[in-house]
């Protein structure tokens, strides 16, 4: 039997999560994001959180991260969240939409950021 947990996230995605690379680093703001599979919540581990059904990504998606980081549509500072950021980067194939990625930046080293989580969404807005 399945843990109740289990049919909120996909499995699929947590594996691809883990192929990704520890770090990926953006040349344009000289920063390189850590993927770390941390606690996000009290129950759920960060790639369980990522891969929850309803934000709706697909593998595709998630191994498209590394390139999209570098080629992103827009990068946009957070109004309401201390040092977060969002990149949304385009989605492969016919998929409407963009993969949207939030990162924290660390406190002690600007040049180091953690992936916060990762859904789709399908307009792109100043937060």
């Amino acid at each position: 039997m399945k843990r109740k947990d289990e049919l909120y996230y996909d499995q699929n995605i947590v594996e691809a999560l883990e192929k990704l690379p520890s770090s990926i680093f953006d040349k344009k703001h000289n920063l390189t994001i850590l993927v770390r599979n941390d606690q996000a919540r009290s129950n759920q581990t960060r790639f369980q959180h990522i891969a929850r059904k309803d934000h709706q990504l697909k593998v595709r998606d998630i191994e498209s991260i590394p390139e999209g980081i570098n080629k992103y549509v827009r990068y946009v500072k957070s109004k309401t969240i201390k040092d977060t950021f969002y990149y949304y980067i385009d989605r492969k194939g016919d998929d409407k939409g963009f993969i949207e990625v939030a990162i924290l930046v660390d406190i002690m080293n600007k040049n180091i950021a953690y992936i916060k989580t990762i859904f789709i969404t399908y307009r792109i807005e100043e937060k």
